[in-house]
């Protein structure tokens, strides 16, 4: 079963390799990655949803706005929610540049 980090693994080795990526090889890899992503675009709603829960409990006890933000990003793993984050939008950017080559090399 292909995933995200399979796709790209394969993905990082044809350019490192520098082989010949067709346009529509950069579409059906910026497709698949897209379907995938779904996943982690869903742990991202589930880490804010979780912080706005805790930060609305905080503000219900006449605490500050800062700091029941900060306090809400302790208690959960705020870590890995950034690198969650980071990699979404690094998947993101790499969809918009896959299509942008398939353009350019069908020109």
């Amino acid at each position: 079963m292909q995933t995200i980090e399979t796709i790209m693994e394969e993905m990082e080795k044809r350019v490192r390799n520098n082989e010949a990526i067709s346009p529509a090889s950069w579409i059906e890899v910026a497709l698949r990655i897209n379907l995938l992503g779904s996943e982690i675009d869903n742990k991202i709603a589930n880490y804010e949803a979780m912080m706005i829960s805790i930060e609305a409990e905080y503000l219900k006890n006449d605490m500050s706005s800062a700091k029941a933000k900060t306090l809400a990003k302790a208690e959960v793993d705020y870590k890995e929610y950034l690198e969650i984050k980071s990699q979404f939008k690094r998947l993101n950017e790499f969809i918009m540049l896959a299509k942008r080559r398939a353009v350019i090399q069908d020109i």
